[in-house]
């Protein structure tokens, strides 16, 4: 049997850096897809012949469609999918521009979107396949500056329930996970416009987030990353349609 593949969205850095990594250990021959060249190394480190990065832009269909069949005539099968790339927009809803509202869109929901779209048809040849969409806690509770982030992300796991129904009787599971704060470079950045905005140092800002977690600290990008491992996994086979909270008991407040 060969090797599964999984392709695996904003793989440069972050969350989808570290679940490329994951899914490599795994045993997973890795297509990573971003905006950016791969960072130094690449996931899987440099020597790795498992992974193989795309730089695409997830909200273009027509880049999204030719990665799709690149990854299909090379190697047959899509066994996982896992959407994390997304972009974060801070700022009062009355400021927000049209270009932004379309931006912030068409990558967080407009991506995830298009990756299903042209994954599913050869996941429904094989008869199976996951599916594991990233959300955010700000799908579930809301966030001032956050409303059409949060928005977005409402929207992908709506999606991610929706689609669930639509894929079970191919053998396709589908569900999302939604991360509390994370450190990563978006959330980095998130926090440098906030204490811009507060007058705060960003050192304050950051305390104050980790706050918002009954760990009282952010998750490491490998944490969520075991939670889309496991939801990939022979051990989550009846789970689908299902938001997993990797939150340290953010919701539960």
């Amino acid at each position: 049997m060969t090797d599964p593949v999984a392709i695996v969205t904003g793989a440069a850095n972050g969350i989808g850096r570290a679940t490329a990594d994951r899914f490599v250990s795994d045993g997973y021959r890795v297509v990573g897809i971003d905006i950016l060249e791969a960072t130094l190394g690449g996931p899987g480190g440099v020597a790795s012949a498992a992974y193989q990065h795309e730089v695409c832009d997830i909200s273009d269909e027509e880049q999204v469609g030719a990665v799709v069949q690149r990854v299909t005539t090379r190697w047959r099968r899509i066994d996982a999918l896992v959407n994390v790339a997304g972009v974060v927009l801070v700022k009062p809803l009355e400021e927000t521009s049209w270009l932004e509202f379309r931006r912030t869109t068409d990558v967080n929901l407009g991506g995830t979107f298009l990756l299903c779209k042209y994954v599913i048809p050869a996941m429904k040849r094989q008869r199976s396949g996951v599916i594991v969409n990233v959300a955010s806690v700000s799908g579930h509770v809301g966030q001032i500056d956050h409303a059409l982030y949060g928005a977005t992300k409402g929207g992908v796991i709506a999606l991610t329930r929706a689609l669930s129904w639509e894929l079970a009787g191919y053998g396709i599971r589908v569900n999302s996970v939604s991360p509390g704060s994370v450190d990563t470079p978006m959330l980095r950045h998130d926090v440098s416009l906030e204490a811009a905005r507060t007058g705060m140092s960003e050192e304050e800002v950051r305390h104050l987030r980790e706050g918002e977690q009954a760990l009282g600290r952010w998750a490491d990008p490998r944490e969520i990353a075991n939670a889309i491992s496991f939801l990939t996994s022979a051990q989550a086979s009846f789970i689908t349609g299902t938001d997993l909270l990797v939150d340290a008991g953010w919701v539960a407040r």
